[in-house]
């Protein structure tokens, strides 16, 4: 998601743009993990007479952030695996090496609402920080499009809220072995 290359010509050496902002808010890291479930492999749906909804899929997730430490704002990318079952839909980043994204969220018609979680790259700027809070997606109005956009808040490191855009595209209807092999690297 944040390419080394982020890090080169920086002013700050990349060791200091981390934030630990979960630490320093008192929140328990290993809490948040397990909380929304980046501490364990996300199963994938298996060949059973549950059916899963029509929103499940492999997305590209795309969020804008802004980053005071780095001076500006940035887009992070994943590939997720979108889970539906009845009201409830449960996202998670393919599994790739680097930062880990989580989104628990319910449906209601067209709308998406929720919570999302990311732990960052150890190797990144952040050096492996969980970031938590809430999401709204709306559906395209174009079911063909299968697109959600809308936005996201949370707290940045130094306590400010921070909110931005953030939208999921579908780019495989399939959650499976096969489906996830094809998008299992960080998008471009």
């Amino acid at each position: 998601m944040r390419p080394a290359f982020y890090n080169a010509g920086m002013s700050e050496p990349a060791a200091n743009l981390g934030s630990d902002a979960d630490a320093r808010y008192g929140m328990d890291r290993a809490q948040a993990l397990a909380e929304t479930g980046l501490d364990s492999a996300f199963p994938l749906p298996g060949r059973t007479a549950e059916r899963y909804g029509e929103y499940t899929g492999i997305y590209l997730s795309s969020y804008e952030y802004p980053s005071s430490g780095r001076g500006g704002t940035f887009t992070g990318k994943h590939y997720v695996m979108v889970v539906q079952r009845g009201a409830k839909v449960a996202v998670r980043s393919v599994p790739v090496p680097g930062s880990q994204l989580s989104m628990d969220l319910s449906v209601n018609g067209r709308v998406l609402t929720g919570t999302w979680a990311e732990q960052t790259r150890r190797d990144g700027p952040y050096r492996g920080a969980v970031y938590t809070g809430a999401i709204q997606l709306i559906r395209d109005e174009n079911p063909e499009a299968r697109r959600f956009a809308g936005q996201w808040v949370g707290f940045g490191k130094d306590g400010e809220t921070n909110v931005g855009p953030w939208s999921l595209t579908l780019v495989e209807a399939h959650v499976n072995e096969e489906a996830v092999g094809r998008w299992n690297r960080d998008p471009e």
